[in-house]
C-alpha cells in the first residue's frame, strides 16, 4: 500500500503535515501525516543500525515540517530562525527515539506508546525554558473551528490525541494487513464532528442568556516594525506620530458608547519610565480621552523600572545595568490600563520568546549571546494580571506570543477574565502565513475558554473572534485603519479552564515511566547502538 522507500516516506509524511497546517482548512490531512514516518520504522526492522537510521529519516521529515511552516521567522531573525529549526528538531525528534527502544522491551504495542510519548513532549514543549509550541498537532485543526468544539474540555493537546491516536491506529491495521479495518479510525474522526455539534449546540443555549455587551474600537496603526517603528529605523517615526496613527482612524468610531479602545503592541514605544507615566506628554492624547468618561485605553508599550542606585547585587534575574547612571534596570514588553485620566494597571508580558526576548538558559545570559533579538532578557510579571473596564468586566491584556498558551491564557480566566484582547505585532513576519497561523492560534483560546476575542495588530491582522472560534471581524494586511465591534463578558468556567491540561499532563508522567522502563532495560539486556 505504501512505497518502500524510507526516504520517499519520511518526505511524504513531512508533504502531508505541510499541506494540513493552518492557514489552509485541510487540517484533516494530520489524521494521516504521521504513517508514512512510522512505517519506516517497520521497513528497516531487518536492518544494521535500524534505531540510527529511523531516527535521520525521522528528523529530516520533521525538519522538512517546520522549515516549510515556520521558515518566516528569518524574516525577523536569521539566526534565531537557523537555532529554532535546529533545537526544535532534535527536541520533537526524542519521541521517536524513545519509541525505537520501546519497540524493544513492547514489540507489539510499541505502535500506541508512541502516542504518551509524543504527547508528554508536546506537553514539556509548553512548559520548559526553550519552549516552542508553535507546532503542537491541536493547533493544525485552528482552521476548522466548527470541528474541534470540543476543546472546550480538552484543550487543543484534546486535537493532538486524536491524531495520533487515528495515525497509529491506521498504522496498525496496515502492519497487520488489517488494511479493509480502516473504518474504525476514520468512524472515530466523524464522531468527534457529532461531539463538535452538540458541544456547540450547548453553548448557543447558554451565551444567548447574555445581553451584557459593551462595544469596543480596534485601531491597526500599520507601521512598518523595520523602517518606521524603532529608532534604528531608516524612515523612523516619532512617538507621537505613531500614536498618532492609531488615533486618527479610531476617532469617528469612538461614541458615548464605547467602552474599550484597543492598541496594538508597542503602541507606545521609547524608553518610557514607569514611575514616570502619567508625567510624559507621549501619552497625553490618549489620557484625555480617558478624562470625565467611561472609556478605557489598552495600549502596548515599551518600559523600564530603575532600581535605587544604591543595589550592590543584581536585583532581578533579568536585571541589567547601566554604566552611565550606575543604576540597575528591568525592561518590560508592557501593557497598559488608561482610564481615569491615567495608567491605572500595567501588565508585563510573561511568555517571552525565547532566543529573542529571553535567553532560554542561564549560562547563554551570563555570556550575552544575541541569538537574533534582544541581548539579555526582558523582565516579566510575577502572575496574570487583567485589567478592569469601567463597566466592571475584567479583560485579559495577553501580548502577542502569549495568546498560544492555553494553560497561560486559563490563568486569566481563573482570575475573573470575562473577555481576551490581544496586542500584537506581526508585522515583523511579513506577509506571510506566520500572522494568519497566529491569529487561527487565538481563535483556540476562544472555543477552550468560551471567551470572545478583540485582537488589535500594528500590521494586520485585527479582528474580532467569537466564543466558538468564529472571526466576526477582520482587517486585511498592511492597512491603517480600525473597526468597531460589541464584546459580550462571559463568566463561565468550561471544563478546560477549570481543570487545565489533563491530558498533557497524564501523557508527560507515562512518558517518564516509559522512559524509565527504557533505562531500566537497557541495564539488563546487553546495550545496542541506536
Amino acid at each position: 500500500m505504501l512505497k518502500k522507500n524510507p526516504l520517499f516516506l519520511s518526505f511524504l509524511s513531512s508533504s502531508i503535515l505541510i499541506l494540513a497546517w493552518p492557514p489552509l482548512p485541510t487540517g484533516f490531512l494530520l489524521f494521516l501525516g504521521f504513517v508514512p514516518i512510522l512505517y519506516v520504522h517497520h521497513l528497516l526492522k531487518d536492518e544494521n543500525k535500524k534505531n540510527l537510521k529511523f531516527w535521520l529519516y525521522a528528523c529530516l521529515s520533521i525538519l522538512t515540517w517546520n522549515i516549510a511552516t515556520t521558515w518566516w521567522v528569518w524574516n525577523a531573525s536569521p539566526t534565531g530562525c537557523l537555532m529554532m529549526l535546529f533545537v526544535n528538531t532534535l527536541f520533537m525528534s526524542v519521541p521517536f527515539v524513545l519509541f525505537t527502544h520501546a519497540n524493544k522491551l513492547f514489540p507489539k504495542t510499541s505502535y500506541f506508546l508512541f502516542i504518551p510519548l509524543y504527547l508528554g513532549m508536546e506537553y514539556l514543549h509548553f512548559n520548559w525554558n526553550a519552549s516552542w509550541p508553535w507546532l503542537t498537532l491541536g493547533k493544525g485543526l485552528a482552521a476548522l473551528p466548527n470541528y474541534i468544539q470540543w476543546y472546550e474540555y480538552t484543550g487543543e493537546m484534546g486535537g493532538s490525541l486524536l491524531i495520533l491516536i487515528v495515525n497509529v491506529w491506521i498504522l496498525h491495521f496496515i502492519v497487520e494487513g488489517k488494511v479493509k479495518r480502516i473504518w474504525m479510525p476514520i468512524s472515530l474522526t466523524v464522531l468527534f464532528a457529532g461531539i463538535s455539534s452538540i458541544c456547540a449546540f450547548n453553548n448557543i443555549r447558554i451565551i444567548k442568556g447574555n445581553s451584557n455587551s459593551f462595544e469596543c474600537v480596534v485601531t491597526q496603526p500599520n507601521i512598518d516594525p523595520y523602517t518606521e517603528k524603532f529608532s534604528d529605523g531608516s524612515h523612523y517615526l516619532e512617538p507621537e506620530i505613531q500614536l498618532e496613527c492609531g488615533l486618527d482612524s479610531a476617532l469617528p468610531l469612538i461614541s458615548s458608547n464605547t467602552k474599550l479602545l484597543l492598541f496594538p503592541e508597542t503602541a507606545i514605544v521609547g524608553f518610557n519610565n514607569e514611575a514616570s507615566f502619567n508625567n510624559y506628554g507621549l501619552i497625553n492624547p490618549l489620557r484625555k480621552l480617558s478624562i470625565d468618561s467611561n472609556l478605557c485605553i489598552i495600549a502596548g508599550a515599551e518600559s523600564f523600572v530603575l532600581y535605587p542606585n544604591n543595589s550592590k547585587d543584581r536585583p532581578s534575574k533579568t536585571a541589567r545595568f547601566d554604566e552611565f547612571s550606575s543604576q540597575w534596570y528591568d525592561s518590560y514588553n508592557t501593557a497598559l490600563n488608561i482610564k481615569n485620566d491615567s495608567v491605572a494597571e500595567i501588565y508585563h508580558k510573561s511568555k517571552l520568546v525565547a532566543g529573542v526576548e529571553k535567553m532560554p538558559f542561564e549560562f547563554l545570559e551570563k555570556l550575552s549571546i544575541n541569538l537574533g533579538g534582544t541581548s539579555g532578557s526582558l523582565g516579566t510579571s510575577e502572575k496574570a494580571i487583567n485589567f478592569k473596564l469601567h463597566n466592571g468586566v475584567k479583560i485579559a491584556p495577553l501580548i502577542c506570543y502569549e495568546s498560544i498558551y492555553g494553560d497561560y491564557t486559563n490563568d486569566f480566566v481563573n482570575d475573573g477574565a470575562e473577555a481576551l484582547s490581544v496586542i500584537t505585532n506581526d508585522g515583523w513576519w511579513g506577509e506571510t502565513q506566520g500572522h494568519k497561523q497566529h491569529l487561527l492560534y487565538g481563535a483556540i483560546r476562544c472555543i477552550e475558554t468560551r471567551r470572545q476575542m478583540v485582537r488589535s495588530a500594528n500590521t494586520g491582522i485585527s479582528a474580532r473572534i467569537n466564543e466558538f472560534g468564529n472571526i466576526t471581524h477582520r482587517t486585511k494586511y498592511n492597512e491603517r485603519t480600525a473597526f468597531k465591534c460589541n464584546i459580550t463578558p462571559n463568566n463561565k468556567i468550561t471544563f478546560y479552564v477549570k481543570y487545565g491540561n489533563i491530558i498533557g499532563k497524564v501523557a508527560y508522567y507515562s512518558a517518564l515511566l516509559i522512559a524509565l522502563l527504557i533505562l531500566l532495560g537497557r541495564f539488563i539486556r546487553k546495550p545496542q547502538s541506536l
